[in-house]
């Protein structure tokens, strides 16, 4: 129950906090940085939108950013928690989000921070569907997989060159 109160009063400051600062004034860093990574996402091919509510079996949830991909036809969907902190990111926030993931019933969730993780938020994602990962890390990660691919698709069509040719 306390859980579910904490996220109500979480989605109310960020919209109010959202429609205070749109005001003229810039954004604040936390919001910044939830935009780049959904950004990133959609760098990446994925369909990605910022400041979404989503409805769960139990209540309504804020998500930073919710993600939307199909893979051999079927869709997943990530929740992603954007932490602009300056601290590491606790166990208490990796146990919310699991309840999160369950209770929306996504394939994954992720934890995208700019410091890193306690070892309570570490041992708390073992064994789960929760990702923690720094944004850097993120970006050197999927980096190498946007190489491997470009070299895949190389090799294909020099493949196809020396079949034709």
């Amino acid at each position: 129950m306390l859980f579910i109160i904490l996220s109500a009063l979480h989605t109310a400051f960020i919209v109010a906090y959202i429609l205070k600062n749109q005001m003229g004034k810039t954004q604040p860093e936390w919001y910044n940085f939830q935009e780049q990574i959904c950004e990133y996402f959609k760098s990446l091919g994925f369909d990605a939108t910022s400041n979404v509510t989503v409805d769960g079996a139990r209540t309504n949830h804020a998500i930073d950013v919710l993600v939307k991909t199909k893979f051999m036809g079927q869709e997943l969907i990530w929740i992603i928690e954007a932490k602009k902190w300056n601290s590491k990111v606790k166990k208490l926030q990796v146990l919310g989000l699991r309840m999160i993931a369950s209770d929306v019933g996504v394939d994954r969730g992720f934890i995208i921070s700019e410091l890193g993780f306690q070892k309570g938020a570490i041992e708390a994602a073992i064994k789960s569907n929760i990702t923690l990962t720094t944004f850097k890390e993120l970006k050197i990660i999927t980096q190498a997989f946007i190489e491997e691919d470009i070299l895949k698709q190389h090799e294909e069509r020099i493949a196809l060159i020396y079949r034709r040719y």
